[in-house]
């Protein structure tokens, strides 16, 4: 038999509890009236613009259109000065005949011309006229931009996918707070309702401890879904660009069934492979352009200084001037052309194959995914009318239990299997929400979710 005191102790702690429940909750309810709500359409605007990942496809990008004018700046005039000074210790020898200058025939003498300084000071021009291997790196730096672009919208994709699913985390989690709050409702006044029975010895001891030991593993377990909520807004923030010391909060589904219209769309999958085919072939195009003869014009104007130093010295200018036509034909480089052709050759061949792979691939993951998808969606309203039940037969055995027809064992099984049913529906949410991205995704629908 309990004393008073006991009994006494009892209330205030349990009034002291409620008293630091309520305290707590309007902490948390003033924190989160400063915090900004946003749907999932905000969410991933603001990454598409932010996010340090599309940033860095961004450069990419801009790093590959740098390269394709690079290589289209190759078919410009190139301009060059150049200028040259020598002084000769030793002036350079000829062999000068000798009949030259009145001397028996085939005979020579070694004649040194030239005065020790000279300096020459030369403008040159080159125009390029023909060259195929600068057509082709054009080419091929033109693909490799477009494939930049599609490797951009990838990004963008997966970025979208990320911030989906991190909102959609933090949206069942807040389902699931919603749940436990409910729950620790309930559990709160079958304590209250059960400790006036034991005080009026219409319920046993062990029942209030039974009980009590139920609302103290449900405020556990809510306090730790708690923290899974803000590391998941913390992860959302990081992939929205924003600092983790803004407060943001998500909206809280109402409702769970998902009606899709879907339009088939090439994938950034497909979209990539065949790009990166169409880059193959014009880098094997390049190779073999690489045989061909190329054509530059050139022109060079300039004067070129003698001097000589001692009693006569001297330095005089004199200019010089001259354009040219230079045909260069490649004969033979020990076959390292061709060996990079046949290589280039079976990475195309490699690449065909991967097509071929990635495209069945798309095909099965399409079917699986809608069937996936229907069943999910099915699955969440059978899963709806579950908890309507459970909640249905809870209240009925909380009725019970007020008029001495249930035990407190009926009343926590009642509870688990309403927790049960929440579970379940959480469990159908998360595999419905993963079932709708992949839908998306497989469809080539996914980045449409920011139109």
């Amino acid at each position: 038999m309990k004393t008073k005191n006991q009994s006494n102790d009892r209330n205030a702690h349990t009034f002291l509890s409620k008293v630091m429940m309520v305290f707590f909750i309007l902490i948390i309810t003033s924190i989160q009236g400063f915090a900004q709500t946003l749907s999932l359409q905000q969410c991933i605007d603001t990454a598409l613009v932010y996010n340090r990942n599309i940033k860095l496809a961004q450069q990419d990008g801009l790093i590959a259109e740098e390269k394709n004018r690079e290589a289209k700046s190759a078919l410009l005039p190139k301009i060059a000065g150049f200028a040259d000074y020598r002084y000769y210790t030793d002036l350079p020898y000829q062999i000068m005949p000798q009949s030259a200058f009145g001397g028996p025939p085939d005979t020579y003498k070694e004649i040194q011309f030239g005065v020790p300084h000279n300096l020459s000071t030369n403008l040159q021009i080159a125009m390029p006229l023909f060259n195929p291997s600068v057509l082709s790196a054009i080419k091929s730096t033109r693909i490799a931009n477009e494939l930049s672009g599609i490797m951009e919208k990838k990004t963008d994709e997966d970025v979208v996918l990320e911030v989906s699913n991190a909102y959609y985390n933090a949206q069942i989690l807040l389902n699931q707070l919603a749940f436990m709050d409910s729950n620790i409702t309930n559990i709160d006044k079958l304590v209250q309702t059960t400790t006036l029975l034991n005080q009026q010895q219409l319920a046993k001891g062990t029942d209030v401890d039974r009980l009590k030991l139920q609302q103290e593993q449900l405020k556990t377990q809510r306090s730790t879904v708690f923290s899974q909520h803000q590391q998941v807004l913390n992860a959302l923030k990081f992939l929205m660009g924003k600092p983790i010391s803004d407060s943001i909060r998500v909206l809280l589904n109402e409702s769970p069934v998902i009606e899709v219209v879907l339009q088939d769309k090439i994938t950034t999958d497909l979209l990539l492979i065949e790009k990166k085919m169409e880059l193959s072939l014009s880098e094997l195009s390049g190779l073999k352009n690489s045989r061909l003869p190329s054509l530059n014009a050139y022109g060079i104007y300039g004067s070129n200084g003698f001097g000589t130093t001692g009693t006569n010295s001297f330095f005089n200018f004199h200019p010089i001037g001259y354009v040219g036509a230079q045909l260069t034909i490649p004969l033979f480089n020990g076959m390292i052309t061709r060996h990079k052709i046949d290589g280039k050759k079976k990475e195309v061949n490699k690449t065909i194959i991967q097509k071929e792979i990635v495209s069945e691939k798309a095909a099965l993951d399409k079917v699986n995914a809608e069937m996936q998808f229907n069943i999910a969606n099915a699955n969440i309203a059978n899963v709806k009318i579950q908890i309507e039940l459970a909640k249905k037969i809870y209240d009925n055995t909380v009725l019970q239990n007020e008029q001495g027809l249930a035990n407190v064992t009926d009343l926590l099984l009642a509870d688990n299997s309403l927790r049960e049913a929440q579970q379940n529906y959480i469990v159908a949410m998360v595999n419905l929400r993963k079932a709708e991205l992949e839908y998306k995704r497989v469809t080539g629908n996914l980045i449409a979710i920011k139109n």
